[in-house]
């Protein structure tokens, strides 16, 4: 079950502790044995959060409230460096940013106790970015998109992770600008990578249903702009995320009070999925 979608222990932008009924989930990711989930206030009043749950019991273990009202559209863990990525903003610049929390302050928090949010432990501005709309880590690798819908190009920034730092290296970044990308249609939501497949989720809202994109992994798996296969599903799918090569988990927001009731379904719930089997559905 999502938590949170009732109401959240979170603070207002006064810095006053405060539940909030307009939490909405965006990003999935998981840690060791926690899944974490991202959510942020749809009414822009209340710092954004990460559930976070046990990876086994599936019960809810406690709330990470951030620092800052980001979308948080998409969240990774580095299980070598133990590091929980945010896909974030500057609202001041206008620009995207990336952030992390070390999994050990996620450990220690206790907002119950603190009554504040926790700090980031790194922050790094992504300037060439108008937003880091979502994020995933393969390979020692963090991967920040955008999707350009002027262009129809999807933007990859992919940054390779200092081993000894467990930060971003400066010197290690590439990326990749792929045109003509029309079945993502206005919202490109996640990516997943797995050592033979990389996905891509989008939405366009309560009218039209979301896709999963499969593409083969090798050098050459954005050449063509088209996937090998798309796979259709309910409205709102937000981030996906690969845990084992062969194992999906998918996060959608129609359950979130400002969506609730404006489709056929609410999902309420993180779905799992195996990957083989979604692939080769009939409903293509």
């Amino acid at each position: 079950i999502i938590p949170g979608l009732i109401r959240t222990e979170t603070v207002n932008q006064y810095g006053e502790a405060e539940e909030c009924p307009d939490m909405t989930p965006q990003g999935i990711t998981a840690a060791d044995d926690y899944i974490l989930i991202s959510a942020y206030c749809s009414e822009h009043k209340h710092n954004s959060v990460i559930y976070v749950l046990n990876k086994r019991s599936h019960l809810f273990v406690k709330v990470i409230v951030l620092p800052n009202r980001s979308h948080c559209g998409g969240l990774a863990y580095d299980p070598v460096c133990r590091n929980v990525w945010v896909a974030t903003k500057n609202a001041e610049k206008g620009h995207g940013s990336i952030s992390a929390l070390k999994l050990s302050s996620l450990d220690a928090y206790n907002f119950t106790k603190a009554r504040r949010p926790l700090s980031f432990d790194y922050v790094r501005e992504l300037p060439q970015m108008k937003n880091n709309t979502f994020i995933t880590y393969y390979g020692f690798e963090v991967y920040c998109g955008t999707y350009d819908q002027k262009k129809r190009q999807l933007n990859l920034y992919i940054y390779g992770v200092n081993p000894w730092t467990g930060w971003l290296d400066k010197n290690k970044m590439r990326s990749i600008h792929a045109k003509d990308f029309d079945f993502i249609g206005q919202y490109c939501q996640g990516i997943a990578i797995s050592k033979e497949y990389i996905l891509i989720s989008a939405s366009d809202g309560p009218r039209q249903e979301s896709t999963i994109s499969f593409f083969r992994q090798d050098k050459n798996y954005f050449a063509s702009g088209k996937p090998e296969r798309t796979i259709y599903l309910p409205p709102r799918l937000e981030q996906i995320y690969f845990d084992g090569s062969n194992t999906l988990l998918l996060l959608f927001e129609s359950a979130a009070k400002v969506y609730r009731n404006q489709e056929t379904e609410d999902i309420d719930r993180v779905l799992k999925c195996d990957v083989s089997l979604l692939r080769n559905s009939s409903r293509s």
